[in-house]
């Protein structure tokens, strides 16, 4: 089967969309997440069927360079390998290797009275459900949390939150076509929601950054996994904040990952972590804050305004 010659999906349902091996198609006749399992959560609205299951993970953009970039659009593509990302936060997080569990596990060895004196247990959506707080001023949801326990006893919460990056426009057309295998793939009518870096995802870092700040147990910080791309945009907005030396109170750890090398069909490509970085979370949000990596757009403000009222 053919790619399409623009834009275009780097994976669906885990697998290269133009994969027509026997393990891909099964999974894209499941309709589960390879990665988590139960019904993917992406979704598409096609024409005379309403709402379907899409398994969207990641898409492929052209580049003004020339090339091309991969870009994970999914947050569960995230938890590959049984949520090695997050097992990667606690690693750093917590001294010593604890066994690590989920939710499910941690109750069934809690029963059996088979809990080690030490451990980690992962809770969010698909692990004992996310972690949710409010008082009068907000309310707001915690991606996952790691609970590290010693003999008995909750010796430290790690807060991680984990984004990837929504779509605009509609990659119909070309989900379609690799779905009914033809023999013509039209180019992706899909664009990257960076706009939601600075109108959501910045926002909701530093607000539960600063919740992190106030609590006793958040010794090591607040974590944040995401794609490599996305937090390229970060950066543009945020400019480069100075890094500090390791995880601590007040300070954010930050691990991004990409798609591994390409692998032949009837394969999933592995997920590599690209970077680890660590800055003071008022040093983040001060640089967000100060807008000076925006002062480009300042100028262009006071331009566009004075040529709207010479034109008028």
């Amino acid at each position: 089967m053919p790619r399409a010659s623009g834009k275009d999906f780097a994976e669906i349902f885990g697998y290269a969309p133009d994969d027509t091996s026997t393990p891909a198609r099964r999974q894209w006749k499941s309709q589960e997440c390879p990665f988590v399992g139960n019904t993917c959560i992406k979704r598409i609205n096609l024409p005379g069927s309403g709402w379907v299951v899409s398994g969207a993970c990641s898409v492929a953009n052209k580049v003004r360079s020339g090339g091309t970039e991969e870009v994970i659009i999914c947050l569960q593509r995230l938890y590959d390998n049984g949520y090695e990302s997050l097992q990667a936060c606690a690693r750093d997080a917590v001294e010593g290797t604890p066994p690590i569990f989920l939710a499910d596990e941690f109750s069934r060895l809690k029963v059996a009275g088979e809990l080690p004196e030490d451990y980690i247990v992962l809770l969010g959506k698909n692990s004992g459900g996310e972690i949710t707080l409010r008082n009068t001023a907000a309310q707001l949801s915690i991606d996952w949390v790691m609970a590290h326990v010693n003999s008995g006893t909750l010796d430290l919460v790690v807060p991680c939150e984990v984004q990837s990056i929504d779509t605009t426009g509609s990659y119909r057309e070309t989900w379609q076509a690799y779905s009914k295998e033809q023999p013509l793939i039209p180019n992706s009518g899909h664009g990257m929601n960076w706009a939601n870096v600075w109108k959501r995802l910045i926002p909701q870092l530093m607000l539960k950054g600063a919740v992190a700040s106030t609590s006793s147990l958040c010794k090591q910080g607040l974590y944040f996994v995401l794609p490599d791309r996305v937090y390229v945009q970060f950066e543009k907005l945020v400019g480069r904040v100075p890094q500090v030396g390791g995880p601590g109170p007040g300070v954010l750890t930050v691990m991004t990952y990409a798609l591994g090398p390409e692998v032949s069909a009837g394969n999933i490509r592995s997920l590599v972590r690209r970077r680890v970085m660590r800055v003071s979370i008022p040093d983040f949000a001060e640089a967000f804050a100060s807008g000076r990596e925006l002062l480009p757009l300042g100028l262009e403000l006071d331009r566009k305004v004075d040529s709207t009222l010479a034109r008028l």
